[in-house]
């Protein structure tokens, strides 16, 4: 097979996003605009703290409408039927483990509905147990696993898969897997079958994910459930058409020419996201499968998933600092759409330090204008609020098995989300100047403390904000004592999925943040009509 690349921008629609990007600015003009010229300038601090939340709330609006706008486009796209390949080529399935390796998720790997496959399991594992578990299976598998392991482990998990590469991988294309991720029979079968011919633009060919659920999930992990089949069902399948489909870095088909001819995997965290944007750069675009569906965990509670979280602003502000600028700027064979899509859909990132800033710069403005007398909501306001949380409980609704499930999950993610918001806000920042340590999410019920100063700092700022909330008393108070509650939570989410007081108490408490925050929406209204 022959890879051709710089052959020219691969073209993409800029409907949707153009679509956003024209409500937005309606909507800016209406609402943001109004508020910000009516500040008052002679109170320079005022002026300054409203300037800067009007621009924070400004670009959030616009990340918002961004992403809603491709999840309701996801609610009725259909993907154009692409031709299947009539030959079986030869596959390597790299199943990369350290300390995490799951039998039944690799046996999933060996069962394979597909004549020519093989199994790599890439070990990087250091305790004893698990090293002794993986051999044992491979010998039980001798026709179809190949035991992988090398002296150090750098280059975390893209090191582990350039290994493979460079001593092992013979085969035309290779699978990526992670640990816990269990696919269905003929998963393998429907990638090949996709896979691009000879000189396509595509450069891999990504599966879609559901969150595994059963007996032995945990209470966070039941209430998860609808998010990762909601970002792949909903989020990504426009993309292929509007935006820039990136790879996950697990359930991903890749050629083994286009891998070596980019020079194998970029040896960083986020080493998917990078990927992808290294293929872009040769006119190599990803191609999604939204009916090829494998299974895999979210993290077991709630310290694996603050470790998760931690990684992923980690990772994407290393991103920021070394692939991104190249991307945006020195790949001529990217369209503008895509490019566009990307920064968006890694946005929130940057914007999360900022989010946790304007919670208290909010509320103080917005105070010393209540207690004023001064009106700055115009009418509209409230129809937006509500509009913003009915069409994104909508989209929740649309992925879940049932409404309860869809409600669940809606303030479960915010309450868990909200009280790690500073804790990841840190990390992006401090890893915007220096590079970071890959972390390893606990999986097969694994569970890991919480870090000490996060357990002192968090529950800190959100008695503060509690506080605040009360003396800078107005509508949006309720907005700063939903994050006080998620904050002050923090230590106490650790027990979310364990079966006690405590941990019956927590899930009790998980609702709360959600709850305030639609207050703030009643109280808006209030505001507007009073």
């Amino acid at each position: 097979m022959t890879i051709q690349t710089g052959t020219g921008k691969i073209r993409k629609s800029p409907a949707l996003a153009l679509t956003a990007i024209l409500v937005w600015l309606v909507l800016i003009s209406l609402l943001v605009w109004p508020w910000i010229v009516r500040l008052d300038a002679t109170d320079w601090m005022l002026s300054a703290a409203g300037h800067f939340s009007g621009l924070v709330w400004w670009l959030m609006l616009l990340w918002a409408f961004h992403h809603l706008a491709y999840q309701i486009a996801g609610l009725f796209y259909r993907e154009t039927p692409q031709a299947t390949r009539p030959d079986t080529p030869e596959v390597a399935i790299l199943y990369t483990t350290r300390d995490d390796f799951n039998p039944n998720c690799c046996r999933s790997c060996v069962e394979q509905i597909h004549p020519r496959f093989r199994v790599l399991i890439c070990d990087d594992s250091e305790n004893e147990n698990y090293r002794t578990l993986i051999s044992g299976f491979c010998s039980a598998h001798p026709d179809r696993c190949t035991l992988m392991r090398r002296s150090d482990c750098g280059g975390f998990k893209a090191g582990n898969l350039n290994n493979a590469l460079k001593t092992e991988v013979t085969e035309e294309w290779v699978l990526l897997v992670d640990a816990d991720q269990k696919l269905p029979a003929d998963y393998l079968r429907t990638l090949v079958s996709l896979a691009p011919k000879n000189d396509s633009p595509i450069g891999f060919v990504q599966g879609a994910q559901k969150s595994a659920i059963d007996k032995q999930s945990s209470h966070l992990q039941q209430a998860m459930a609808p998010g990762a089949q909601g970002f792949c069902q909903r989020d990504l399948p426009p993309r292929t058409e509007f935006g820039f489909v990136p790879m996950l870095g697990h359930g991903t088909l890749i050629s083994t020419e286009t891998l070596r001819s980019c020079g194998g995997f970029p040896e960083v965290v986020s080493e998917d996201f990078t990927f992808a944007m290294l293929a872009a750069g040769r006119g190599l675009h990803g191609h999604y499968v939204r009916n090829a569906v494998s299974e895999e965990s979210f993290p077991h509670d709630f310290p694996a998933f603050v470790i998760r979280l931690r990684k992923y602003a980690s990772g994407t502000a290393e991103l920021f600092r070394r692939a991104f600028p190249i991307f945006l700027f020195a790949n001529h064979n990217t369209a503008l759409v895509a490019k566009w899509d990307l920064f968006l859909m890694l946005g929130w990132y940057l914007l999360m330090p900022f989010v946790v800033i304007n919670g208290f710069v909010a509320a103080y403005v917005c105070h010393r204008y209540w207690t004023s007398g001064i009106p700055i909501l115009i009418p509209m306001l409230p129809y937006l609020f509500t509009w913003l949380v009915l069409s994104s409980l909508a989209i929740v609704i649309s992925a879940s098995d049932n409404v309860r499930q869809a409600f669940r999950f809606y303030f479960w993610s915010g309450g868990i989300f909200l009280s790690a918001l500073p804790l990841a806000s840190c990390a992006f920042v401090r890893h915007l100047f220096r590079d970071p340590v890959f972390e390893r999410t606990p999986k097969n019920g694994q569970s890991e403390g919480l870090s000490r100063v996060a357990v002192r700092c968090t529950p800190a700022l959100g008695l503060a904000a509690l506080i605040l909330a009360a003396v800078w008393y107005s509508p949006f108070s309720f907005v700063l004592a939903g994050h006080g509650v998620a904050y002050l939570s923090f230590p106490l989410y650790a027990h979310l999925c364990r079966d006690s007081a405590r941990g019956r108490f927590a899930r009790a408490v998980i609702y709360l943040p959600g709850l305030l925050l639609l207050a703030a929406v009643g109280a808006v209204w209030y505001w507007a009509y009073s």
